[in-house]
């Protein structure tokens, strides 16, 4: 029964964080018209890939050092500057009209490219560690306690919300891929961009203030 608990838990509380927007749903909207319903999943991996190797930084002790100011400072900040790169290089994609849809010709190389999204977008977002080193670090501690089963239960119900979620997302604009046109994929990529920079600005300010 603890077993079944921790699995649900962990995989509402992904959902609640799954839903808002943010640099990982960015990547999944940019990716979905290209490689369909396979984006989330894509993107998922490579987040899912990531917490793993977070999970295991934790149980070693790596909370305590993400919970003090300084490092969540830093982490804002040096989060900022990734979603402006990452912008600028779909700017300047739609800039130069490389930014193109090729429905059905997604190889590896594309499916690489959404697995980085998702490690890249899950780095560059300081609240993932900040909720990871606080509400994720509880979760943990329990999960702990009750054995490696409960860990398990704690990481697959975790990244099950955030797979079920995101497939969804891709896989509804999958649906209506065929109403967008190679120019309204430009825009919305450029729109994903703008809302990243929009997201650096707030990190930033938010790393500079913690700092102060």
């Amino acid at each position: 029964m603890e077993l079944v608990l921790m699995f649900f838990s962990s995989m509402l509380i992904a959902y609640s964080g799954a839903i808002m927007p943010g640099p990982m749903l960015a990547v999944v909207v940019a990716e979905s018209p290209r490689q369909g319903v396979r984006a989330g999943p894509l993107v998922v991996l490579g987040h899912a890939l990531l917490e793993l190797a977070l999970l295991g930084l934790l149980v070693l002790g790596l909370g305590p050092l993400l919970e003090r100011e300084g490092v969540q400072a830093v982490l804002s900040v040096l989060g900022g500057v990734m979603l402006v790169a990452t912008a600028a290089v779909m700017l300047l994609s739609v800039a130069r009209d490389t930014a193109r849809l090729e429905y059905g010709a997604a190889g590896g190389r594309a499916h690489g490219r959404a697995v980085l999204g998702g490690v890249v977008s899950s780095l560059s977002n300081p609240y993932w560690s900040i909720w990871w080193a606080t509400i994720g670090l509880s979760l943990l501690t329990k999960a702990y306690a009750l054995g490696a089963a409960a860990l398990v239960a704690f990481y697959v119900g975790h990244i099950l919300g955030d797979l079920t979620w995101y497939s969804a997302v891709s896989g509804v604009i999958a649906a209506g891929r065929r109403w967008i046109t190679p120019r309204r994929y430009r825009v919305m990529v450029a729109v994903m961009a703008c809302f990243l920079l929009g997201l650096a600005a707030w990190f930033v300010v938010s790393g500079v203030r913690l700092a102060g």
